[in-house]
């Protein structure tokens, strides 16, 4: 046995997530902090000055709900928020108020991809609300501090170790971004670091006649997909090659944390981790206790639309699109609402509303730079034109440039079609009569369809569109090529 297939990589991940409020967790100040100025969104309650009391955001609570609820979760009857204690330049109080013993939510779980092509669930240990802490530049030796961040709602969601591998991790991140998204929880927006993530990872193995459990590294403040799939494996081996060279982690008895260098590409160490009792935990003494109100966790998970798992076997099924349409168009729940809207209008035809949307809307949509809300053209007027195709009075050809005055003027199809007179000719006489009369222009075509070269077929049909501007219904024509030219 290899010393890598020995060991079996454990992971589990703490997933910190901005949600979508307004205004801080325990003041009024503005909680969209990214890009202002620094230390301008702060006030006495946020900057932990002496006499400023905290009162909780009403609506941050009500996210935390519904992203627990979104993610299979418990909501208990019971919960409090407790002072975290310890002293970094970030947090200006000393103490961060988040929840220790009752969280708001419960023992939850998510499906993902397993690594041998089940489908697996991954615990969920809890998701408890608290405040951000503010944020360090650290530049030319010095390190600044700027506190807007201080006192954002945050929602903290920890998994179980359930995880065994980079792309089990990748794809637990991503259905929860797209849950949390969709549930309009939060933006999960990386690049802003409205979400991070600290991933715990340990190796386990079986060796004389025990199973071998060493402590864990925990790699801290993750901000991006890359970075995970770069500082795992990196880790993992790391802790492999420590205990095959006898070194710290044989005696080691609690886990460490560590950082992640893009640049040099190495983790590097922090610090021992804390325990529990070093954060000194207490109830916040400002605050009340919460009971979450059974009738408003009701009316929230209500409130919730349907979830993109669910949603895409829906789409699979009612409209039997593929699991690759079904994807791209339940990516954003913006884009699944336009097409389930256009495809109302031709239930019939949803596989070809669905392959103009995937296709010729959303190739505009990145071309222009545009988003879709800003279109002329409705969902309903798309499922018009589909039709149109579906009876045969426009060719697919003639339907793109359609398309395209449609997205331009906002116009239904219907006018469009008998301004620019791109109506489809499907008279079997008129096209017949051009089909016989390209068939006697060109012999050598005829003789090749004849021995076999269907690309020869061409040669046909070019003469009869030209003769006919083009608007020939083309399975009416390739029908009448067929039968005469056996």
């Amino acid at each position: 046995m290899t010393v890598a297939s020995r060991y079996e990589t454990i992971i589990g991940i703490e997933c910190h997530v901005e949600l979508d409020t307004r205004s801080k967790m325990f003041c009024g100040c503005s909680a969209k902090w990214f890009g202002e100025p620094p230390n301008t969104l702060t006030c006495e309650v946020c900057l932990g000055l002496p006499g400023a009391l905290p009162y909780p955001n009403r609506k941050a609570i009500e996210l935390s709900i519904a992203a627990g609820i979104a993610l299979h979760c418990e909501t208990p009857d019971h919960t409090k928020f407790d002072r975290k204690n310890y002293m970094y330049p970030d947090l200006p109080k000393g103490y961060q108020i988040s929840q220790f013993d009752l969280p708001l939510s419960v023992n939850g779980w998510l499906e993902v991809p397993g690594d041998d092509g089940s489908i697996k669930r991954v615990g969920i240990r809890r998701a408890h609300l608290e405040e951000d802490t503010g944020s360090l530049l650290h530049a030319g030796g010095a390190t600044l501090v700027d506190f807007n961040r201080s006192g954002v709602p945050l929602l903290e969601i920890v998994s179980e170790p359930d995880l065994r591998s980079v792309p089990e991790s990748l794809a637990y991140l991503e259905a929860l971004r797209e849950r949390l998204v969709y549930a309009g929880v939060a933006g999960f927006k990386l690049e802003e670091g409205g979400a991070r993530f600290d991933v715990n990872v340990s190796i386990r193995f079986d060796a004389d006649g025990a199973t071998h459990w060493p402590p864990q590294s925990e790699i801290k403040n993750l901000n991006s997909f890359r970075a995970l799939e770069e500082a795992v494996p990196y880790e993992s081996a790391r802790l492999r090659d420590e205990w095959e060279s006898g070194g710290p982690l044989r005696t080691r008895t609690g886990k460490i944390t560590v950082g992640w260098s893009p640049e040099t590409r190495r983790t590097y160490l922090q610090r021992s981790k804390e325990e529990v009792d070093d954060y000194r935990y207490f109830p916040e003494p400002d605050l009340v206790a919460l009971a979450p109100d059974r009738a408003m966790v009701e009316r929230v998970r209500a409130g919730l639309p349907e979830m993109p798992s669910e949603r895409r076997r829906r789409f699979v099924s009612e409209y039997g699109l593929t699991d690759y349409d079904a994807r791209v168009l339940v990516s954003d729940r913006a884009l699944a609402d336009w097409f389930e809207a256009a495809a109302g209008t031709a239930p019939a035809q949803a596989k070809r509303v669905a392959n103009w949307v995937t296709g010729e809307l959303l190739g505009h949509l990145r071309a222009a730079g545009v988003a879709l809300g800003s279109l002329k053209l409705t969902p309903a007027q798309l499922g018009a034109l589909v039709g149109l195709i579906e009876a045969g009075t426009v060719s697919t050809t003639a339907a793109k440039t359609v398309f395209a005055e449609m997205l331009a003027t906002g116009r239904d199809a219907d006018a469009i079609v008998a301004e620019k007179g791109l109506s489809q000719i499907s008279d079997e006489a008129a096209i017949a009569a051009a089909v016989d009369a390209a068939i006697a222009a060109n012999p050598k075509a005829v003789a090749d369809i004849r021995a076999g070269n269907q690309r020869a077929i061409s040669a046909l049909i070019g003469p009869v569109m030209k003769k006919m501007g083009g608007r020939a219904n083309t399975a009416v024509l390739s029908r009448l090529i067929a039968e005469r030219v056996k």
